[in-house]
């Protein structure tokens, strides 16, 4: 007997378009005070630089957040999409919005189509746009040219691997970014474990490299009609 699939109804449409609405204002929010309660830690206050640098990041996550919806704007929560082409769009924003004069950046991306559920684009993204901050922020302190590379690949045992990395300076030494109360390394961990997904964080003399691996429990089921 052959299934027939009940496309959703416009109710169920917007209850869905809704939902996601609500938990990315919930997010961001959450984000905003995060920023703030770290800014109350500090024994010093932050320096003009430093306070354009948290307003850009904070208005990068609003614009990140803004332009998901409209991405994934037709494909309901449970279906499925191509991770790779929507890492285009939202790293061609965060170039835009990020970059400057006085620091630009050129990303190239390598790799291959991955599929994943709807419901994990946004964490995902969200973890991708922490990791251009904090780039922006420390990979070239002397404001040289930045390189960016973001590499997206289905592994053989069934994981989806991507691979963000940059050719900046690298983690001051002795520096742990899996146990630091940094705001950006916090959102990523919190994220990353949200789709129950492993961040490696590498630094070297050659750059720092996240590797977010999203196990392959979540990504047996994902598959293109």
């Amino acid at each position: 007997m052959s299934t027939i699939l009940v496309p959703p109804s416009t109710h169920d449409v917007v209850a869905e378009a809704n939902h996601r609405i609500a938990n990315s204002l919930t997010l961001l929010i959450s984000l905003v005070r995060m920023q703030a309660s770290s800014v109350a830690k500090r024994d010093r206050p932050p320096s003009k630089a430093e306070v354009r640098l948290m307003l850009e990041g904070i208005a990068a996550r609003i614009s990140t957040i803004g332009q998901l919806h409209r991405l994934l704007s037709n494909i309901p929560q449970d279906g499925v999409t191509n991770l790779k082409s929507h890492l285009h769009d939202v790293t061609d924003a965060l170039v835009s919005a990020l970059s400057s004069p006085e620091q630009s950046v050129v990303v190239a991306h390598t790799g291959d189509d991955c599929l994943v559920m709807v419901r994990q684009v946004q964490p995902i993204i969200l973890i991708l746009c922490e990791i251009f901050i904090n780039a922006m922020k420390y990979a070239h302190p002397a404001g040289v040219p930045l390189a960016m590379t973001v590499d997206c690949l289905p592994a053989a045992d069934g994981r989806l691997v991507l691979t963000i990395s940059d050719d900046g300076v690298g983690l001051p030494e002795g520096f742990d970014a899996n146990t630091s109360e940094g705001l950006g390394f916090r959102v990523m961990r919190s994220l990353a474990a949200e789709i129950g997904a492993k961040l490696d964080i590498i630094s070297t003399a050659l750059g720092l490299t996240f590797r977010l691996s999203v196990p392959a429990s979540a990504m047996a089921s994902v598959k293109l009609a």
